[in-house]
């Protein structure tokens, strides 16, 4: 029985771990990044969820806000201290998405990237050899702003797609479809959230199997019935971040 396009995917990206480039431009360890957690059981956001309109907190150095005129948490200089990065999120169920009217009428909550913690213009680096298969600013709020995605061929009948959120619009302005990027190259720099969809400076990275017809743009959140048919498509980025932490397989 021949195997499905997101199975093949997963099995040569654990094949091929070894080859990808940090996106990052260096490697993810213990030693300079942390386990990010926007799951609905982290009941340090839970705590949260029914304060006053307007309400700014310290906690172990995570400044927390939320703003009920939006009905939406909002982290602050997310997660960053001690000078680590935090990334996770990937099959993370959230109910930070709850509240926004970009996500709630479809009821999506469940997360298919991996978030990385970065300052504003922080670079991006191609993680393996691929071309420009589409770009767009998804100015939406609360959407990824501006958004690059990418086209590989990891091996023989094995083709995926890396999508990257929430950029700086200047990373869009000298792309063009179809332009080849080397393992290693920059790609792309982190937008502020003047430009990113309204976050914290951070980046959206997904691996994508079939995009179908989509360009420009990819859903980074599913629903609950929809989510096993939507991570197998999307495996976890781990496979290529390369953090100490074992992919997780659906």
């Amino acid at each position: 029985m021949a195997l499905d396009a997101g199975t093949r995917l997963i099995a040569a990206l654990a094949r091929n771990q070894q080859r990808f480039s940090p996106i990052l431009g260096f490697p993810l360890t213990t030693q300079n990044a942390r386990l990010l957690d926007l799951s609905v059981s982290n009941k340090e956001l839970q705590k949260y969820k029914h304060h006053e309109d307007y309400v700014r907190t310290l906690d172990h150095a995570n400044l927390i806000w939320y703003d009920r005129s939006f009905s939406f948490v909002l982290l602050e200089n997310l997660f960053l201290f001690a000078h680590k990065h935090r990334l996770g999120g990937y099959g993370e169920e959230r109910n930070i998405y709850a509240q926004s009217t970009s996500y709630s009428q479809t009821n999506r909550c469940i997360h298919l990237g991996v978030d990385v913690t970065l300052k504003f213009n922080t670079p991006i680096y191609t993680p393996f050899l691929g071309r420009v298969h589409s770009f767009q600013n998804n100015s939406q709020p609360f959407d990824y702003g501006p958004t690059i995605i990418l086209e590989h061929d990891l091996e023989e009948n094995v083709h995926f797609y890396t999508l990257y959120g929430h950029l700086s619009t200047a990373s869009l302005e000298s792309l063009t479809v179809g332009q080849t990027f080397e393992a290693g190259q920059l790609l792309a720099y982190i937008g502020d959230k003047s430009e990113n969809g309204g976050w914290n400076p951070h980046l959206h990275f997904q691996i994508i199997s079939d995009i179908g017809e989509m360009k420009g743009d990819y859903p980074g959140v599913a629903s609950k019935i929809d989510a096993p048919t939507m991570l197998h498509n999307c495996p976890d980025p781990q496979f290529i971040l390369g953090f100490p932490e074992k992919p997780i397989i659906y």
